[in-house]
């Protein structure tokens, strides 16, 4: 298991979002759910779930966007009782994910910090589409 904290992207979440009033931490990820970097808010084990399950609910708003003729998901919003996560797309392929400090976090800030940081830097973000693996594992 790699750190993704260590990574340079891990470091850049820190600077760009992990100074943010009301961001507890942040995760970024490939559109299937792998973790590419973290805060260090947020421990890899967690970062890995909050991940998988992050990608799961964003498949979820795409077909729902489908369904209701929209064109095309932005952002997801989840408001729960003590937390609010937010997920856009950072890049080709990959996703910026939040989780607020409280549900009275300043929603709209975090937002505009996410999406200039996915805007400023989404080339160095952006990650491949995993394919299939070939025989001798490695992967396309």
């Amino acid at each position: 298991m790699r750190d993704t904290h260590s990574n340079s992207l891990g470091w850049l979440l820190d600077q760009e979002l992990g100074c943010v009033e009301g961001v507890e931490y942040a995760v970024l990820m490939s559109g299937d759910g792998l973790l590419q970097a973290r805060t260090t808010t947020i421990g890899q084990e967690d970062a890995e779930k909050l991940a998988a399950v992050t990608a799961s609910l964003r498949a979820a708003g795409k077909a729902w966007d489908e369904h209701v003729g929209g064109k095309g998901m932005c952002q997801l919003l989840i408001e729960s009782q003590g937390r609010i996560g937010l997920t856009t797309a950072a890049a080709h392929n990959t996703m910026l994910s939040v989780v607020t400090t409280g549900p009275s976090a300043d929603v709209g800030l975090i937002s505009h910090h996410m999406v200039r940081l996915a805007a400023r830097l989404g080339h160095e973000m952006g990650v491949s589409d995993r394919g299939p693996a070939l025989e001798g594992g490695t992967a396309t």
